[in-house]
């Protein structure tokens, strides 16, 4: 980061979309960086990441509103494919900082992200004045898998080391399985555990939705 991109600064940001986008009563979760914090995994981002639930559809009165307070598309058009997803970048500067962070939203379009959106977790983070929902650590481990970068297996690593005991494995497994993300995922966790081979732990028959 640099002298003006701080933490604070970050979270001065994620409140002001946060409150922007909520007269829309678009169903959003926090993605990305900062919410790795929310899952006992802290690591340094630039960015920040929402996955909303809405559609290109609904584009042009997303952006007019976002522009209303005080964001810029990054590229034209706005609004580029992202594998299953559609994402919208931007650029906003906050109050006193000069210089303009990037937030990513990341439009659903597929069954398995309005799911995620659904199962969304509702949290006050330190140093911001509203709760916001973050997406559930099942679904932040699936969404870094299908990034596939190095850093994401990265995070899901850190994820399932910190989490290990308390994720819904039934329901990880599952979309795992569906969304033919096994290789990735054993990757992630020989590097949390490279001397403790996976066995599967979800129970058939009792699946969460």
């Amino acid at each position: 980061m640099t002298a003006r991109q701080t933490p604070e600064t970050m979270l001065q940001a994620l409140q002001h979309v946060w409150l922007s986008l909520k007269p829309l009563d678009i169903p959003m979760a926090l993605m990305g960086g900062i919410a790795l914090a929310t899952w006992k995994y802290v690591r340094a981002t630039r960015d920040l990441d929402l996955l909303l639930g809405t559609t290109e559809d609904n584009a042009n009165r997303l952006i007019d509103v976002l522009r209303a307070c005080g964001f810029r598309p990054k590229r034209s058009p706005p609004i580029v494919p992202h594998g299953d997803l559609d994402l919208l970048q931007l650029l906003y500067e906050p109050p006193e900082s000069f210089i303009d962070l990037q937030i990513d939203l990341l439009l659903a379009k597929s069954d398995y992200h309005r799911r995620a959106i659904e199962r969304r977790v509702p949290v006050r983070l330190p140093g911001m004045d509203v709760e916001i929902d973050v997406l559930a650590c099942e679904d932040l481990i699936i969404h870094k898998l299908l990034a596939e970068r190095i850093i994401d297996l990265a995070d899901t690593a850190g994820l399932l080391r910190a989490n290990r005991e308390s994720l819904d494995w039934t329901y990880l497994e599952r979309h795992i399985e569906d969304l033919g993300l096994w290789p990735l995922f054993h990757q992630a966790w020989h590097a949390a555990w490279p001397d403790d081979p996976f066995t599967p732990r979800g129970t058939a028959g009792t699946e969460s939705p």
